[in-house]
């Protein structure tokens, strides 16, 4: 079969051998993908400079004999995120993204919304010039990014009464998926929240990708959405996520 022209984001490199590399990446025409760089360690033509966690390539893959591995045969780079790497805050707060595409999502299979997802939220964050825009870059890109999956936050109503958000005076956020009433059951170990989160998290999955970058939430509110959006993708992964505790740390 012939390599076929695709497009993705470089996730993680391992080495294989003495000169090769698996490449974990996220692309639009076959959603997560595992290929092989043969030479990649050492090639200084194919890929020298090309194969950078972050780097998002123009590619050519062609299957191999295993139907998990593609074979990796030219790459270019069509975006360096270059703004990553100048500031240690940016590059720690994008890890999540990445981690989130490798642990998340399962193989060879498309989520363009993701990867556009993705590729707002580092555009945003090799822009950033503080750490409040960086995480509310990541807070939205961690709350979307559970819609697009399918694992969305009821933020509308309680889950268990269903009264209307608008009407809870002292909003709760559970790990069962969303808004609790103090006095219901889910509301037990459910977290409290300022009612701004609530607006703020339903805000950003309200609004159309290319407006994304302009939601800012208040500083006030990144403490809380991000502990418990950390402890909620850590429920449904069924893990430990090392780059979000780091980035929270970072950020914080």
């Amino acid at each position: 079969m012939l390599p076929r022209p695709a497009s993705g984001l470089v996730l993680r490199l391992r080495p294989l051998g003495e000169s090769d590399l698996l490449v974990d990446l996220f692309s639009k025409e076959v959603g997560r993908l595992t290929a092989l760089a043969k030479g990649g360690k050492r090639s200084k033509q194919r890929f020298f400079g090309v194969l950078l966690a972050g780097h998002l390539l123009q590619m050519s893959l062609a299957p191999s004999k295993s139907g998990d591995l593609w074979r990796l045969e030219t790459a270019a780079v069509l975006e360096p995120h270059l703004g990553l790497r100048q500031d240690f805050r940016r590059l720690l707060a994008a890890g999540p993204v990445l981690e989130l595409l490798l642990r998340a999502t399962a193989p060879q299979d498309p989520q363009p919304g993701a990867l556009e997802l993705a590729l707002i939220t580092l555009g945003r964050m090799q822009r950033a010039k503080e750490a409040a825009e960086m995480a509310s870059a990541l807070v939205i890109f961690l709350v979307r990014l559970l819609k697009l999956l399918g694992y969305g936050l009821n933020l509308e109503a309680c889950l268990a009464c269903g009264r209307p958000a608008a009407e809870i005076e002292e909003p709760r956020l559970s790990l069962a998926g969303g808004l609790a009433c103090p006095a219901c059951p889910e509301a037990q170990g459910a977290r409290p929240v300022l009612p701004g989160l609530i607006k703020s998290l339903a805000a950003a999955l309200a609004l159309e990708p290319g407006s994304l970058a302009r939601l800012r939430l208040a500083p006030a509110l990144l403490p809380e959405a991000l502990a418990f959006l950390a402890a909620f993708w850590q429920e449904i992964t069924g893990h430990d996520l090392p780059s979000l505790s780091l980035a929270i740390k970072t950020l914080s």
